[in-house]
């Protein structure tokens, strides 16, 4: 039964372990992203013109210490019952080696009673049987064994109750240095709400030009998703056109005709239709779009940083990025388009085979349409705005169906 025990207790340490280490490895990312973001945090501190960008960063970075915490509270979980678990252990342990000093105190006190020949004599002739006297002797032979295997045991569990209370005092002092970094978190998070409530207060002053720079972005995102969509319907177009050629030839010799109408979809080839499934297999595994940044507008709609009642919707995400960092492919593909934006920047597509990857806010590219393009390669760039930030935007479609790219990027 205390086998069984200490088994369960294995198992189950073994799979808080696991645990743990995987928490460990996700505060490891966290706390890498906080030292990027503050980074940036402190580019903005520069610009003596506060920005929207400003507060999103800082959003950005409250989201990554409140992740911290979560994580850090988790940590502590699973450390207690990982002492809880070395406290069974040590008491199951200290009740076994009780037990096995009791029968060896036994075993000392009869082998005092039988030191002398005669008592030895003595104890065999009061045998009830031939068969309990021949065990008696057997066990007078081997008694000077078995005492010292007792005494061995005792030995080893004695060692083992060591490293039970040394693995034990090991997990206290982690547990003491986990609640400090908890409350050393939870002071650099409540720094971050009270920096961005002082920079949604200046900037609530500026709301009229706030407005207008909202609406001005408003339009040139309208006009570049049209873009984008023409686009895509042009290519869905173009891959019918192509198919349909391909099924009228194929079907002349059974003298059948095609008269059933295609799916609104893009025909893509055999290499296509493998490379799509390939990127669709990858989801929440594609690399990021630039090799360090942070994600300071996320996906869907959300209310502005600062004008109250109003609502801002993304079709992708912004990414926030260290000055000089170029803009990657996320995926093998080939290039869709190259547009130009109305504030001179470059749009880049690549397709994907049923899917689409979009980087936007790109300063130049090399890049032509119709180029092919493997994983991690240079897009071009990114560009800085009217703020001095640099941030890409990035989309992924679907056809015609936006996704969440935080879906879809690796964590």
């Amino acid at each position: 039964m205390l086998l069984l025990v200490l088994l369960v207790s294995a198992g189950g340490v073994l799979a808080q372990k696991n645990s743990r280490d995987k928490l460990q490895k996700q505060k490891s990312g966290l706390e890498k992203d906080i030292a990027n973001t503050s980074k940036l945090i402190e580019e903005t501190r520069k610009n003596s013109k506060q920005t929207t960008q400003q507060i999103q960063l800082i959003e950005s970075q409250i989201r990554n210490y409140e992740e911290l915490e979560e994580k850090t509270s988790l940590e502590l979980q699973l450390l207690d019952r990982d002492i809880l678990n070395k406290k069974l252990k040590s008491e199951q342990l200290s009740k076994e080696i009780d037990q096995m000093k009791a029968l060896y105190a036994r075993m000392i006190y009869f082998a005092y009673l039988t030191r002398r020949p005669s008592n030895r004599l003595m104890y065999l002739f009061s045998s009830k049987s031939f068969m309990q006297a021949w065990r008696r002797m057997r066990y007078f032979s081997e008694y000077s064994a078995i005492r010292k295997r007792q005494l061995q045991k005792i030995v080893s569990t004695r060692a083992e109750i060591a490293k039970v209370v040394e693995g034990l005092e090991k997990m206290r002092a982690e547990k003491a240095d986990l609640i400090a970094e908890q409350v050393s978190n939870k002071k650099a998070l409540d720094l971050q709400k009270s920096e961005k409530d002082k920079v949604v207060k200046d900037l609530k002053k500026q709301e009229k030009k706030l407005k207008q720079d909202l609406s001005k972005k408003q339009k040139e995102a309208a006009d570049i998703q049209r873009q984008i969509k023409k686009l895509i319907e042009q290519e869905i177009e173009a891959s019918k056109k192509k198919t349909n050629v391909v099924a009228v030839k194929q079907n002349t010799g059974n003298n059948t005709t095609n008269n059933k109408p295609v799916a609104d979809v893009y025909r893509m080839s055999p290499e296509e239709a493998r490379i799509s499934t390939t990127f669709e297999g990858n989801k929440g595994k594609l690399s990021w779009p630039v090799s360090q940044g942070t994600i300071t507008s996320r996906y869907g709609e959300h209310p502005h940083p600062v004008l109250a009642g109003v609502k801002v919707k993304n079709n992708g995400v912004d990414i926030t990025c260290p000055k000089g960092t170029s803009a990657r492919a996320v995926f093998d593909g080939t290039i869709s388009a190259v547009i130009t934006a109305p504030n001179g920047t470059r749009l880049v597509m690549i397709r994907h085979g049923e899917y689409l990857s979009v980087y936007s806010n790109i300063e130049s590219t090399s890049l032509k349409s119709g180029a092919s393009v493997k994983a991690l390669q240079n897009i071009g760039p990114v560009a800085a705005d009217e703020n001095g930030m640099y941030v890409i935007h990035f989309e992924i479609w679907k056809e015609k169906e936006l996704q969440n790219p935080e879906y879809w990027l690796a964590k």
